[in-house]
């Protein structure tokens, strides 16, 4: 198991960096009322062939020639199990991968959500060439960023300069400080 979601969000989106995805959407939902956490990836990356698709759930499996195992996929789908959740991936070539993974909240071994909002900033902040929609919704409300939208606004600056850096911080943190639990 692994300290927090945050883990496995980070290491998603660097799988479907390393597809070649040029478009990232990023959906939680995390429901007191319904008992549930499910948190679903998709994107626009070379996707996978039936065989590696098979493989990709191996621990001992890796298209990264720098390493010896992938843990992250696997480690995210016991993580769903361990959790009386289900978890499913499904790809198709030239078209992107989606991964999702469903679990019960309330069980023990649900790990923490884990400081989501420095997640998604982090994400904005290092993928700027990347259009990254994220969204969560809770029994709450709900909160969603795109950083195509943000690149409209902001034109030709880098979501690093000093401005948008902590406009986008005090936004992420009060969006989703006002909803989560």
């Amino acid at each position: 198991m692994v300290e927090d979601i945050c883990f496995h969000l980070t290491d998603l989106v660097q799988n479907s960096i390393a597809a070649g995805s040029t478009d990232i959407h990023l959906e939680i939902l995390e429901s007191e009322k319904q008992n549930i956490l499910v948190v679903e990836i998709s994107d626009n990356g070379r996707g996978m062939d039936m065989e590696t698709l098979k493989k990709v759930q191996d621990p001992f499996f890796t298209t990264k020639s720098f390493k010896k195992v992938g843990l992250g996929i696997p480690l995210f789908k016991a993580t769903a199990q361990a959790c009386h959740g289900d978890f499913a991936i499904r790809s198709d070539m030239n078209r992107g991968t989606e991964v999702k993974a469903s679990m019960q909240r309330s069980h023990p071994d649900c790990p923490p959500l884990g400081n989501l909002p420095e997640t998604v900033l982090g994400l904005l902040v290092s993928l700027d060439a990347i259009n990254l929609q994220f969204s969560y919704r809770c029994d709450r409300g709900d909160f969603s960023i795109s950083s195509s939208a943000i690149r409209r606004q902001i034109g030709t600056l880098h979501f690093s300069h000093p401005e948008v850096y902590n406009f986008l911080r005090e936004y992420i943190r009060s969006g989703l400080g006002q909803i989560m639990a």
